[in-house]
């Protein structure tokens, strides 16, 4: 019996009903298994690509904003524009939908888009709704009901059904709704009653071309000084200005060198900040409202140098390497009168690697990161000395830290969960919460208010190739995005690129094809981002390591059906991650300590027959070069590049003592090592060096910012393909941040 009621509502229950089967035109949609039945050859939908065709679905023949799929789909995501348009490619892919008129999603110019194809949602033997764009039909089977007395009228399809039946249609959808409903209550509700922080007055200070980062509180936060970047001068300078609107004052002129992370002393009379070079590193200080500068001391290396204040503002506290650079990063502070450095002295264990210390602001704690980049956490210790107490779990890229006014929460940022976000840690019991402020990096409060300061990351990091030819020939886009994306890598034929992008919203691995120019997503796990790509031999597989809470684990995935398994051990925390030159076996980095992380051959990975061989300690990166079954690498103990025979055990240094060789930021590539050298903030030398005849060649300079050292160079050596910065707008935001009531 076809009965005709409440058609949007007896198509969202039949939508929502676990293991569904639609018919789509031609085809057959099994929900559940993110597969088109009739179309086996066709690789599985991703799960958001299925909630838009399930949100088209719902609304079959109306326009579909895109807006509204946006917020349907993408709801718990910030993410852009560009996910849209991939999950309709890959839909209109899946449907083999590449008729002109189409025969299944239409696009509505600037609007949205129209599912124009019929539609059966199938929910067993004989049962479904059918939707034609037009009306919807729930089609009930045959059930014992009691018959309408004579009296009462037949319905017929468009005049309405008995009372009973609506009745119990009616009091189905209720129980759904009022169980819906209270779930999303209880959800909202206990999330309300658990917060511990609040923010408020959240807003942009700076809106200017260019970028203005690391910007700093003075301590009554009436002020913030920042750095700028003037893209016409190419200089970069530091500047400071009210924190309501007011013109900026220079506080330096601006030169080839690069001014940035001014700090202010605790009574706001002074900044201090950092001048960097190519092959230098200063610190000087100024007035708080500007004058002559005073150089302060000579730091060891700009990538670490973060300092900060003591209470008295008589002195700094930094990290060094100890052992002139060549040992661990150890705290230690510089008296500014006499010049004198002296380490501080606390529990620490030998290789741990303690940077970016910084008081709070009753002087009482001392807070510090422990661990290099990615994989730090938030310590804090007594500030006369003691046993170090860790405050943070993310083991992570913590990108800058503050204390707050209360000298109970440290702010920072961390991308533990994909992207760079900030958070909130209780340093008495550990709490911690998500500010819900992303993408977002360096926040400083104030000392005696609620402000907080941070950077608005507005940066591009593209896909892009770069002719390595003399005549000058222009980089050019890949699979142009509004996204970023990380860590290209070629596949073995060339054909293809395998990489981790967040132009879905998260960073998810994806695919690009250059034959037909197109970029496939091959995860969709939002919670937990891909981290790094490599390929195997035959081009079927990859190897990705994806961050799943606090633990970095390393999966397989099989490119024709999109199955992954994992191949790391629970309780370990993958580096990366490569094929043995016998694809069957794989090479697994596992990061035991700070100082140490151990490299082991693997054989039958993620399975009971597991069976583990150590190769190498404390390596920081690797690489299988199969045509010569050796393995490159740079260790943290050693300088330069190594290589090892995988069928023996004998290592050689493959770089002499003269060449300084970078740790990470190198390919090998048909026998050759491709590395950058020369780092600048926006500048670096792209060289090539023969393992085998010695030679070491210049081969093009980068002028632009690279947010990553990660590249990949074609066998024949005539083309770059990697992803710098694009674009570079960041801004300066505010909000103020208090605890809950």
């Amino acid at each position: 019996m076809n009965l005709y009621a409440s058609p949007q509502r007896a198509t969202d229950t039949l939508l929502a009903q676990p293991n569904l089967r639609l018919r789509v035109g031609d085809h057959v949609v099994d929900v559940g298994a993110l597969r088109i039945v009739t179309r086996p050859e066709s690789p599985r939908l991703t799960s958001k690509a299925m909630a838009v065709l399930i949100e088209l679905v719902r609304q079959v023949g109306a326009t579909v904003t895109r807006e509204h799929l946006l917020d349907s789909v993408w709801a718990d995501r910030v993410t852009t524009p560009d996910v849209l348009t991939q999950a309709i490619k890959e839909l209109r892919r899946a449907f083999a939908d590449d008729g002109k008129p189409p025969r299944y999603i239409e696009t509505i110019p600037k609007v949205g888009y129209r599912l124009v194809a019929s539609v059966l949602a199938l929910d067993g033997p004989g049962t479904g709704v059918l939707m034609d764009g037009g009306d919807a039909v729930l089609a009930l089977p045959e059930a014992e009901e009691a018959p309408a007395p004579a009296a009462e009228p037949v319905p017929s399809r468009r005049s309405g059904v008995g009372v009973r039946t609506i009745a119990a249609v009616a009091a189905v959808l209720l129980v759904a709704l009022a169980a819906l409903g209270y779930r999303a209550l209880s959800v909202r509700g206990g999330a309300a009653a658990a917060a511990r922080w609040q923010t408020s007055d959240l807003r942009a200070l700076t809106s200017d071309p260019g970028a203005e980062y690391r910007p700093h509180l003075s301590p009554d936060a009436t002020r913030i000084a920042f750095g700028t970047f003037n893209p016409q001068e190419f200089s970069e300078r530091l500047v400071m200005r009210s924190v309501e609107p007011s013109q900026r004052i220079f506080l330096t002129q601006g030169s080839n060198l690069v001014d940035g992370f001014p700090t202010w002393s605790p009574d706001g009379h002074r900044i201090v900040f950092s001048r960097v070079g190519l092959h230098s590193c200063e610190m000087f200080m100024v007035p708080g409202l500007g004058g002559a500068e005073q150089h302060v001391r000579t730091c060891q290396e700009a990538g670490s140098n973060y300092f900060d204040w003591t209470p008295d503002g008589n002195a700094l506290i930094s990290s060094e390497r100890a052992d002139g650079g060549k040992g661990d990063f150890e705290l230690f502070r510089f008296d500014l009168a006499s010049g004198r450095k002296q380490v501080l002295a606390y529990e620490r264990a030998a290789g741990s690697q303690d940077l970016d210390a910084r008081y709070s602001p009753d002087g009482r704690l001392l807070a510090f990161r422990r661990g290099l980049a990615p994989y730090s956490d938030l310590f804090v210790m007594p500030a006369d000395g003691g046993p170090p107490r860790q405050v943070t779990h993310v083991s992570a890229r913590i990108r800058g830290y503050a204390w707050s006014a209360d000298n109970r929460t440290l702010v920072y940022s961390s991308d533990h969960s994909g992207m760079q976000a900030l958070y909130a840690t209780d340093v008495e019991d550990g709490h911690t919460e998500a500010l819900g402020i992303a993408p977002a990096a360096y926040p400083d409060a104030a000392r005696s208010s609620d402000a907080v300061v941070y950077e608005i990351l507005r940066t591009r990091e593209r896909l892009t190739t770069l002719p390595l030819r003399p005549d000058g020939a222009p980089m050019q886009l890949l699979a142009p995005s509004t996204g970023n994306d990380y860590g290209a890598v070629l596949s073995p034929d060339g054909r293809r690129l395998a990489f981790a992008s967040d132009r879905s919203g998260q960073r998810q691995a994806w695919l690009y094809d250059f034959d037909s120019d197109t970029a496939t997503q091959l995860t969709d796990a939002l919670s937990m981002p891909i981290l790094s790509v490599r390929w195997s031999p035959s081009a079927d597989r990859l190897l990705a390591v994806r961050r799943n809470g606090a633990i970095r684990q390393l999966i397989e995935i099989d490119l024709a059906s999109r199955r992954q398994r994992v191949l790391s051990r629970a309780d370990e925390n993958i580096v990366f991650g490569d094929y043995d030159f016998d694809a069957r076996n794989h090479l697994i980095a596992v990061r035991l300590s700070d100082r140490d992380t151990r490299l082991y051959r693997v054989q039958q990975a993620g399975t009971a027959q597991e069976s583990r061989q150590p190769i190498l300690p404390s390596i920081v990166s690797a690489q299988v070069d199969p045509a010569t079954r050796s393995l490159y690498y740079t260790s943290g103990t050693e300088p330069g590049l190594h290589r090892r025979a995988l069928d023996g055990e004998a290592d050689e240094r493959v770089t002499p003592a003269t060449l300084d060789f970078p740790r990470i930021g190198w390919r090998v590539v048909g026998g050759r090592v491709w590395y950058l050298a020369e780092l600048g903030v926006r500048s670096a030398h792209l060289r090539e060096f023969d393992p085998a005849g010695g030679s070491d060649r210049f081969v093009t300079k980068l002028d632009m910012l690279l947010g990553s050292l990660d590249f990949d160079v074609t066998r024949a050596g005539d083309v770059l393909i990697f992803s710098p910065i694009a674009a570079e707008d960041t801004d300066i935001g505010f909000f103020r941040l208090h605890r809950a009531p």
